[in-house]
This record gives structure tokens, C-alpha cells and sequence, in this order.
């Protein structure tokens, strides 16, 4: 158990008990504001005092142990990170302890170099990870953002936003480790977001010249082309490079290259194609419009990769996890009947 300045007493149920702990905090009036996280307002003292005294009374009942630590609650932690980078992101927090929990199942979406830091924690010391925050960018980029459990510094990272982007054999998103926020929302905003824009970046750059492939395999194929699939696929690539162009590349673009551009989004976001048009009208402006994408796209964008790149080398200097399971510390105090 935690305790949130913005949340007030916040509830992780976990271990053998964790049914028996979650029905204490449902008769308790506790409510679970994220899965596996439950929360209660300590805005009215007399009602969470007897909230608390309800929950002691229940836990001696169920057989269940309380412990409140004094280590900040890491979902106060990422709001406040949210808050401070640019654009709007949603924040949403996850028991990593439940059983089958959709955090933990979110964790293999975790999109680092194999030897990164978040990839390192999660395959090597993540049994012992407590929960964790998820922010969403309305523009499809996430974040998570936990604790390392053997040091209690923040470590973020991104997840991928398709489950192919990972295997690409593209330099993936770096992962940070800080040992506060300040210095934390300094690596998110200059190491971190600018890796995970460019890995976006080559992916979907990638990935919308595979699809591009099979269009023109459709096309020139004497079958009937079910289009779906192939209007999916592009849908989910092309447009994030459209926005990319038009938000990053210095100055105005262009007549031509805005053209470009327009005539993309028109065909690859604003609206389907007409259902009398002829199936290979369709493909023919799909690879038409998706081949002047991509080659504008490289053609101003430079950096971006015109094939997979090599896996990254190892990273050095990474700690090694404890031998065994971190100690209590023993500064932490039993749960009080009257702390508010």
C-alpha cells in the first residue's frame, strides 16, 4: 500500500491472497480505479477512518497482511511526466502482480534493444516488478514508465505500436534509467522520444514498402485481389508518414512534394475507394500514391534507413540484478489504524 498525494491510500493486491485482498478492499470501499490498482480518497478523514478501520477488520478476517511502504506510488510519478511533455497523454496504470494482468501482458509490447535497459529489467528481474504506468500519445505513441526493482530509479521506455515492428532488424528505441524525474523527463525528451520517433519512423517506412510489394503482386496477379487486408495495412503505415513529413521538415513544402502528401492522405486516410471502382483502378493508385510516399519520404528525410539495419551491439555498463529478492527496508513502518 501506498500513499498518493493526488490518489490518497493506494492498494496493490498481490501473492497467494490476492482474491481474498481484493474482496477486503471491495467491503471496504476502497475502488479499483485501474485494474489491480484500488484506491480510496482521503479527502473526508472520518469516512477513510473507518474505510481503514473496515479494511483491518477484513484482513484479520480473510487471513491477508497489510503492508504500507513509504516509497512514492510510481503512478504520481508519471503523471507528472505526462504533464510536463508536449502534446496530451493518457495516463493508465497496471498491477504488475495480478495474475494474468493485462500490464504484464502490455510488458511484452516493451520495445528496446535486447541489452537496453528496459528489455533487461523486464526479462531479468521483472517477477519482482510492482506496477506500472502506460502513457498514450493521441498521436499512437506509448510509453511505460516503472521502477527497477533492485534500485527504485524510474526507467522508461516505448512500446511497439504493431507486433511485427520489434523483428524488423531496425535500431530500436532507446530505454532510460533516472534516478529522478527532472533528470528522468531530460532523457524521455533528448534521448529517448527522438529514438522511438525514427524507429516509428523506419518501421513503418518498412513495413509500408512490404505491403506496397504485395499490391503490386495483387495487381499484376490474375486472382481476384481482396483488397481489405491490403487497405488495412496501408492505412495503419502510410498516414503516420504523411504527418511526419508535414510536422517535421523545416519550413513550407514544396508545391509538389505537398501534393504529394495531400493526394496520400486522400487515398490512404480520408475516405475508401468508391465500390464501383475497379479493383485494379484502386491498386493502381495505391501503388501509385504509396511509391511517391515512400520516395519522397526518403528523399527529404535522410536519415531515415533504405533497408533493415544490423542488430544493435550490447550495451555496456548495465547492472547486474541482485543475487536475491531486494530486503525490506527498515525504514518501512507497519500500516497504522490511524494514519491518514
Amino acid at each position: 500500500m501506498y500513499l498518493s498525494p493526488e490518489d490518497g491510500l493506494v492498494a496493490l493486491p498481490h501473492g497467494p491472497g490476492t482474491d481474498w485482498a481484493r474482496t477486503a478492499l471491495d467491503l471496504s470501499a476502497f475502488e479499483e480505479h485501474h485494474e489491480g490498482i484500488h484506491v480510496l480518497a482521503l479527502n473526508t478523514p472520518a469516512t477513510a477512518q473507518n474505510s481503514i478501520d473496515t479494511l483491518y477488520r477484513n484482513a484479520q478476517h480473510f487471513g491477508i497482511t497489510l503492508d504500507l511502504t513509504r516509497r512514492p506510488f510510481i503512478g504520481d510519478a508519471a503523471r507528472r511526466i505526462a504533464q510536463s511533455l508536449d502534446g496530451t497523454w493518457a495516463v493508465e496504470m497496471g498491477n504488475l502482480q495480478l495474475p494474468e494482468s493485462d500490464a504484464r501482458q502490455r510488458l511484452r509490447w516493451a520495445w528496446s534493444a535486447p541489452d537496453g535497459s528496459l528489455s533487461y529489467t523486464v526479462r531479468a528481474y521483472g517477477a519482482q516488478m510492482s506496477a506500472a504506468a502506460f502513457l498514450a500519445h493521441e498521436d499512437g505513441r506509448e510509453l511505460i514508465v516503472a521502477e527497477r526493482p533492485w534500485d527504485k530509479q524510474l526507467l522508461v521506455g516505448a512500446l511497439a505500436p504493431h507486433t511485427d515492428f520489434p523483428s524488423l532488424g531496425i535500431q530500436p528505441p532507446a530505454s532510460i534509467v533516472a534516478p529522478t524525474e527532472q533528470t528522468a523527463l531530460k532523457k524521455i525528451t533528448g534521448t529517448l522520444l527522438p529514438s522511438y520517433d525514427r524507429a516509428l519512423a523506419d518501421a513503418h517506412l518498412l513495413m509500408l514498402d512490404a505491403t506496397l510489394v504485395q499490391v503490386r503482386e495483387a495487381r499484376d496477379s490474375a486472382e481476384h485481389a481482396d483488397l481489405m487486408p491490403l487497405a488495412s495495412a496501408l492505412r495503419q503505415h502510410a498516414p503516420y508518414l504523411v504527418r511526419r513529413m508535414r510536422s517535421t521538415l523545416p519550413g513550407p513544402l514544396a508545391a509538389q512534394s505537398a501534393a504529394v502528401l495531400d493526394r496520400a492522405e486522400k487515398t490512404f486516410t480520408l475516405a475508401p475507394p468508391p465500390e464501383d471502382q475497379a479493383a485494379s483502378e484502386v491498386l493502381d493508385q495505391w501503388l501509385e500514391h504509396g511509391t511517391r510516399l515512400t520516395e519522397m519520404t526518403r528523399s527529404l528525410d535522410h536519415g531515415l534507413i533504405d533497408r533493415p539495419a544490423p542488430a544493435p551491439a550490447a550495451q555496456p555498463g548495465l547492472p547486474q540484478p541482485p543475487s536475491g529478492p531486494a530486503s525490506p527496508s527498515p525504514n518501512t513502518p507497519p500500516l497504522s489504524r490511524h494514519h491518514r
